[in-house]
């Protein structure tokens, strides 16, 4: 067996799914609305979180070996980020356009950006803060640094992802390595964020008109310049070049736009219907011949057959079932603070000396440390997401509600929306 066998990652993902199984995890449960749009993608995120570690995991190895944080040498394992990745924006595109379509263009403003930053902000200090902690632990807690340069550097990985930037600290060269670099993906959901008021007018019509022309011509627009930048130049990962930021960029739209296809897809009230066997072998499909044929999601076919196995999935596939058992739900709950905090797990257990001496005399050794820090992640995932999260989202809630006000009453007593 060697360090990329992909069977290690099948076990891994049995294991977790059996471990939620257990009791204690009933701690994260959240009630199950039946009939939502989104059912099914209650299940998915998880996995998605799970590929990411995983993806990080294997880079780690490298890391170690060569103090170079970069793509490993198997696509299986690049494409369980990149795949992981894009799934998650072409969710955030599917729900927040699903927002937008539901409110005819015109949602409440306020009330969804407070939303936002509590849903994000809580579990987002905790992880930086925890990485700042660690990073002035690594520089023997001395100024390395102006205390300016220190500070103002601390504040753009304080800002909730809203900045750009995010610099080493204090001299310590790789701060963002301690949170295995994911923090780039909240600046990008941001930059949706705020896109959605320039948006807004192309969502006030019928799902299946004017808002699926408006996102189905931005994927197509995005698949284009995607083919061109891909097709008339060699991409490659280990050399950047601005033919390779252009394709990168256009995939990440891409992502986008195919969530908001899909959201204006799964409201047509007249559309053909796979059963859930046929959707979820087809889904299958789609992603078995992209992990077959592609060693990256820098393509336009590539796209394309992702955004197919989303679509059947957000239409109701659950994959023979697997995405509608409680311990994919739970797992999907807890993804967020999975996604954040496995960097600070693979840190901490790998600057261990024994242990990362243990884990890296042989790809057995390796893979079962790596399933240990798994496990390890599931359980203070677990624990942030009832002590962070899930209090961080209450608290929303209420300022969203205070921000509301008392409801309006029309002269007869109805409630005014």
């Amino acid at each position: 067996m060697g360090i990329f066998s992909v069977w290690p990652y099948a076990v891994l993902i049995g294991a977790a799914w059996l471990v939620l199984s257990a009791p204690v995890f009933r701690a994260v449960d959240e009630p199950h609305q039946h009939g939502r749009r989104t059912a099914t993608l209650d299940g998915l995120r998880g996995f998605l979180a799970l590929s990411v570690f995983a993806h990080h995991l294997v880079i780690t190895h490298g890391y170690i070996e060569t103090g170079i944080w970069e793509l490993p040498p198997s696509a299986v394992y690049t494409l369980l980020g990149q795949i992981g990745v894009m799934l998650f924006f072409m969710i955030t595109g599917f729900l927040f356009w699903g927002k937008l379509l539901d409110s005819k263009g015109r949602p409440d403003w306020t009330a969804l950006y407070i939303g936002r930053i509590f849903r994000i902000g809580p579990m987002y200090l905790l992880a930086v803060g925890l990485m700042l902690a660690i990073v002035a632990w690594r520089t023997g807690f001395t100024l390395r640094e102006p205390a300016w340069t220190v500070a103002a550097a601390a504040l753009h990985w304080l800002a909730l992802g809203l900045s750009p930037l995010q610099p080493d600290v204090n001299g310590y060269s790789g701060t963002g390595l301690i949170l295995a670099g994911v923090t780039w993906t909240i600046f990008v959901e941001w930059l949706f964020y705020g896109s959605l008021r320039l948006m807004a007018g192309a969502a006030r019509g019928t799902p299946g008109g004017e808002p699926l022309r408006f996102a189905g011509g931005g994927l197509l627009l995005c698949l284009a310049v995607l083919a061109v930048a891909s097709w008339s130049a060699e991409l490659s990962f280990a050399r950047p070049t601005p033919g390779l930021l252009v394709a990168v960029l256009a995939a990440l739209f891409a992502a986008f736009f195919s969530g908001m296809a899909t959201a204006c897809l799964v409201r047509r009230d007249a559309r053909p219907r796979l059963p859930d066997w046929a959707a979820s072998l087809l889904a299958l499909a789609c992603l078995a011949t992209v992990f077959l044929a592609f060693g990256d999601m820098v393509g336009p076919l590539q796209i394309v057959l992702v955004a197919v196995f989303f679509a059947l999935v957000c239409d109701g596939g659950t994959l023979f079932g697997l995405l509608s058992t409680r311990p994919a739900r739970r797992l999907s709950t807890i993804s967020y603070s999975l996604y954040l905090m496995q960097g600070l797990v693979l840190t901490v257990v790998f600057a261990v000396p024994p242990v990362r001496g243990f884990a890296m005399a042989g790809p057995i050794r390796f893979w079962l440390v790596g399933g240990l820090c798994a496990l390890l992640l599931l359980a203070v995932s677990a624990a942030t997401y009832c002590l962070v999260e899930r209090p961080g989202i209450a608290l929303g809630r209420r300022v969203r509600s205070r921000q509301a006000g008392p409801p309006r009453t029309g002269l007869r007593g109805a409630t005014v929306p």
